[in-house]
């Protein structure tokens, strides 16, 4: 195990009985592959001052109604899940002293990293036996670890934190390839471009910055957008051009860019800030979590509601989707982990004996194991992260198909004898 220190002054089990199903179905769009235009939302055109973008709105979320325009379920009508669907404990990723704020997987599968309170960014690589085994521990940071972030590549690991820092390391030798504290608040969201040559950061200070990875000497400059209100999270849209953001200050989530000009605006259902986002692996759909503590997903599209998911007796920390989009993963401060069918909108899980205060939670690209990070029921030595495997039947392998019996040719030795023709 290696370490690097670095000087510088982060989403009986239940499931709904309800499982309504939405006149515009999320099975339909999932396996639609068209991939959406990116255009703006107004004629085609990006929204102007002046000229707001045109919206999508629906009723307000209640507990007593359903909407007209998004489905809402609950779990209040519970029935018991087949042995099949059970997540098992599997591991604990323990070396952290403080509970665990963050966690993220690097798309290749191989490393898993949390952050915590206790300022520390712990790296576990997967091992010849499937397990993952503590492998470089990254100090420095002067406050918590709030996020994570992996480049495609998985090259790369990005952190940021409460004391302002961002800090971008090199996976195989834990050497750093850059770092800055040019915000003045917490970092609340860090995430790499397709190709990882860019990282860009928001924060609680309203601001958003583009950092060159590939060239650090160009950040003495980074791009830089005053957003004005304090982030709470930040995805790229897929358009690849634009971003959602999710606001402390008001219910919506808006997909803009650097000139500030918004191109889309998910709005109507959240009724109150939302805190965390997700983009599922297709680019069709968006989940959101909020303090109102509901789960929506929305129609990229046309920023629609497509479901809204209730569960969750705390605000919502954080969502993130299986790889196939068939299932997504949520955490609260209720210390619940809840699984639920992206195309049902049931909760098909409930994990809640291991974690106080979830924070995040994250599927493996192979679906077998979920990562929740967190602060755990039991003190003392016990902090880290939680490792379960996920029910055989996801990653079960599927039967080969049937190859039907060739049928056997007609020729003239076997071609049945013609009828006589009767007589008139």
């Amino acid at each position: 195990m290696k370490t690097f220190v670095f000087n510088l002054s982060r989403k009986s089990l239940v499931v709904s009985a309800l499982l309504l199903m939405n006149s515009t179905s999320v099975n339909s769009l999932m396996a639609q592959s068209k991939q959406p235009t990116g255009k703006p939302a107004t004629a085609g055109k990006p929204a102007t001052a002046g000229k707001p973008v045109a919206t999508t709105t629906a009723t307000a979320v209640s507990p007593e109604t359903t909407k007209a325009n998004s489905t809402m379920l609950t779990d209040s009508a519970a029935v018991i899940l087949p042995t099949d669907t059970i997540f098992a404990l599997q591991e604990k990723l323990m070396g952290h002293t403080s509970s665990t704020e963050s966690a993220a997987i690097s798309p290749d599968g191989k490393w898993v990293a949390t952050g915590g309170w206790d300022r520390k960014v712990l790296l576990y690589a997967l091992d010849s036996n499937g397990v993952f085994k503590l492998s470089q521990t990254f100090t420095g940071h002067n406050g918590a670890v709030t996020c994570l972030a992996f480049d495609a590549q998985s090259t790369l690991l990005a952190s940021g934190s409460k004391d302002f820092s961002l800090r971008v390391v090199d996976v195989a030798t834990g050497a750093l390839k850059f770092q800055t504290m040019d915000h003045k608040d917490a970092i609340t969201a860090v995430e790499f471009d397709a190709a990882g040559k860019f990282v860009m950061t928001a924060s609680v200070d309203g601001t958003i910055r583009l950092y060159d990875v590939a060239n650090p000497t160009n950040n003495q400059k980074p791009r830089v957008y005053s957003y004005g209100k304090p982030v709470n999270d930040l995805l790229t849209a897929p358009n690849g051009k634009t971003f959602y953001i999710a606001n402390n200050s008001n219910n919506d989530v808006e997909s803009i860019d650097f000139t500030g000009r918004v191109y889309q605006r998910f709005v109507g259902v959240h009724t109150m800030p939302v805190n965390c986002l997700a983009l599922s692996n297709n680019k069709r759909l968006l989940v959101t979590g909020g303090n109102d503590k509901s789960v929506v997903i929305w129609d990229i599209a046309t920023g629609k509601p497509l479901k809204t998911m209730l569960g969750h007796t705390w605000k919502v920390n954080s969502v993130s989707f299986s790889r196939n989009d068939q299932y997504l993963v949520s955490t609260g401060n209720d210390g619940e982990v809840r699984v639920w069918d992206v195309n049902t909108g049931a909760c098909v899980s409930v994990q809640k004996n291991l974690i106080t205060t979830a924070r995040e939670a994250v599927f493996t690209p192979n679906m077998k194991r979920m990562i929740v990070a967190g602060k755990m029921v039991a003190q003392g030595s016990t902090y880290g992260a939680v490792v379960y495997t996920t029910p055989p039947i996801w990653h079960r392998a599927k039967p080969k198909p049937v190859k039907p019996a060739p049928v056997k040719p007609v020729t003239p030795a076997n071609k049945p004898a013609a009828k006589p023709t009767p007589k008139r």
